[in-house]
């Protein structure tokens, strides 16, 4: 089976979680959560009074998301000009721009009636369209199918194996597909990339997480071959850091070396339980994943319900993997 269907990473983390170019503390960090955990169960005066608190203790600085659920509790709590005092913060300093987003949540249906919502909803407007002007709409269509094509049948290998079984025939046939899909994507990406090189959000919107999942899914050459590119990239914001560490990740473990960030996963088919991959410095990780982005492991790896110990992690590795396989492994051969 190929390694499209056994690691079944979650790409979409760094979409979800983009590099906000700021790494605030862990008061903050706290803060928030305080906050999200009080906004989530309906108490949204006190939320909005906690994310309040959290900004104030980070010297008035608020990653975009938090700034934005800040405005949605003090709407929710009817009290309009601490909303519009966040809102306005976000759409004239971070030039923000998800227009059908403000549109359609439900948060803020206290402050239609208010005259500066119409105001809002025009810089929005503004920004949307001051930052869409230099789009390749065309290429951003091409880049829109393939996506699409690579996480269509990806996002059913879970759900695959847990209803019919890891070696099942349903299984090698999505595998067949993705393989499939994986090639005629790859044949359009390598062309956008040999001639354009790696383009920024400025041209192609999100998308260069697409040119991203698709070199990842490729032969080890040419991620190889593209690594260098995506490096250089991410020093112009062209490309996630986050992202780029996944890559990282993938290519050591299949140049026989232990991943640096902890980013890929296994399937243990004796158990059916998911693992983290063969990992340098378990000890230290988080600190390297701080570096690029990426939030703690322990949070990461419950994606696939597994239970991360520093500690014991070398020693569950080697009664899933074995002391023989793991000597090809740099790492596991000092």
């Amino acid at each position: 089976m190929n390694k499209s269907c056994l690691l079944v990473i979650i790409f979409l983390l760094a979409v979800l979680y983009p590099c906000l170019g700021q790494n605030f503390g862990e008061s903050y960090i706290n803060g928030i959560k305080r906050a999200d955990s009080l906004f989530h169960v309906g108490m949204y005066k006190s939320a909005a009074e906690s994310y309040n608190s959290a900004f104030i203790g980070n010297g008035g600085l608020a990653y975009l998301p938090d700034r934005y659920t800040a405005a949605c509790a003090w709407s929710m709590a009817q009290q309009s000009d601490s909303a519009f005092y966040h809102l306005f913060r976000i759409i004239e300093r971070v030039k923000y721009d998800e227009l059908e987003k403000v549109q359609s949540d439900t948060s803020f249906q206290n402050l239609h009636n208010d005259p500066r919502w119409s105001q809002a909803i025009s810089l929005i407007k503004n920004n949307k369209e001051s930052k869409e002007a230099k789009y390749n709409r065309p290429l951003i269509a091409v880049l829109d199918t393939v996506f699409r094509e690579d996480q269509r049948y990806r996002l059913t290998v879970n759900d695959t194996i847990e209803k019919y079984g890891y070696g099942s025939p349903q299984i090698r046939k999505l595998d067949s597909l993705i393989i499939k899909s994986d090639s005629v994507n790859l044949i359009i990406v390598k062309r956008i990339l040999d001639n354009n090189g790696w383009l920024g959000p400025d041209i192609i919107g999100n998308h260069g997480n697409t040119l991203f999942l698709v070199i990842q899914h490729s032969d080890l050459d040419t991620q190889v071959k593209y690594l260098p590119v995506m490096r250089e990239a991410v020093k112009r914001n062209a490309a996630e850091s986050s992202s780029l560490a996944l890559l990282e990740d993938r290519i050591a473990l299949a140049q026989g070396k232990c991943q640096i960030y902890g980013s890929q996963i296994g399937l243990d088919k004796k158990t059916n339980r998911y693992y983290v991959l063969p990992l340098s410095d378990p000890t230290h990780v988080d600190e390297r994943r701080k570096g690029v982005d990426l939030g703690p492991i322990k949070e990461y790896v419950t994606l696939w319900k597994i239970t991360w110990n520093q500690d014991q992690y070398n020693q569950q590795l080697q009664k899933i993997l074995g002391k023989k396989a793991l000597k090809k492994y740099e790492c596991f051969n000092k």
